[in-house]
Parts: C-alpha cells; structure tokens; sequence
C-alpha cells in the first residue's frame, strides 16, 4: 500500500490550511470560501480511501439481488402479461449481462462508480413499473418491493459505514 494514501494527504491540506492559512486571512468571504474548501477536502479526505471497496461490494449486493429477482419478476409478467415490467427485465439482463465480463481485473473506482449509477438507474426504473398500477398489489408485486426495499436498506448501510468517520 502506497503511504501516505490519497486520503491522509487530502486529510494534511485540510489540516494545514485550517491551522497555517485560514488564521492569516481576515473575516470576509475570502475567509468563508477558504472554510468551505476545508469542509470539502475534509469530507474528500474521509471518503476517498474506502470508495472503490464501497461500489464493489454494492454493485456486487445489487446484482446479485436483481439477479434473484429475475425469476419472481418472470413469474409476475406470466401472471399479468405486463409489456413495460417484461421490457425492463430485458433491459435487466442484458445489464448484468455485461457484468459478468470484467473489461479489467481491477476496475478504478470511477468505472466502478459508473456501474453503481447503472445499476440505481434499473433499480429505479423497476420501481417505478411496480408501483405504476397501485391497483395491482399482487403477492409477486409485493415480493419484489420486499426484495427491493431489503436491498435499499443495505446500501443505505453500507453509505452510512463510508460517510463514517474511521474509527482508530
């Protein structure tokens, strides 16, 4: 591991410019845009490190959830012959499709994020064909929002474990 890491350095110019640089600027907006800066690199400094293992292991859960999700919605589209649920497990698995040939062996944490932004994108475009019809609160419906809503609870988690300060 390279040292200091990405983070601890971000974390130092926060450091420095709240402790050497802001005491020498007088009040003003000069002052209040440097303060703004600080938050910033603070909150980058706090992320920066655990992001990539952040977006492997959600986009891993949310696969292997809609993956899980496939047959209950297949069973759902049998059930009530609905067009837009059936396009969008199309679109589903021609999405996780492509998961499964990683074009690295190790993707930066932008490709991985440019993932997890694909893959909300079909959770939410899911939601929104379940809950178009209220009046079809069918038991499939309900176990795919069940799963749905498990799912959501994880990555909520999982947010709330990076935006956590580290513990020592």
């Amino acid at each position: 591991m390279i040292k200091p890491t990405v983070g601890e350095l971000l974390s130092g110019v926060a450091v420095s410019l709240r402790e050497r640089v802001l005491p020498e600027i007088p009040p003003g907006v000069t002052r209040r845009q440097i303060q703004a800066a600080i938050g910033i690199i603070r909150r980058a400094s706090l992320v920066w490190d655990k992001i990539g293992p952040y977006f492997f292991a959600d986009n891993q859960d949310i696969e292997a959830t809609l993956r899980g999700l496939i047959p209950v919605i297949e069973r759902v589209i049998a059930e009530e012959t609905d067009a837009l649920l059936a396009a969008v497990t199309t679109k589903l698995r021609a999405t996780l499709d492509r998961s499964s040939e990683p074009a690295e062996p190790y993707p930066s944490p932008a490709v991985l994020g440019a993932r997890n932004i694909e893959l909300q994108e079909l959770i939410a475009e899911l939601q929104e064909v379940l809950h178009e019809n209220p009046a079809a609160k069918t038991a499939g419906r309900l176990e795919i929002d069940a799963l749905l809503r498990a799912l959501i609870r994880r990555m909520l988690a999982r947010e709330l474990e990076i935006n956590s300060p580290a513990r020592p």
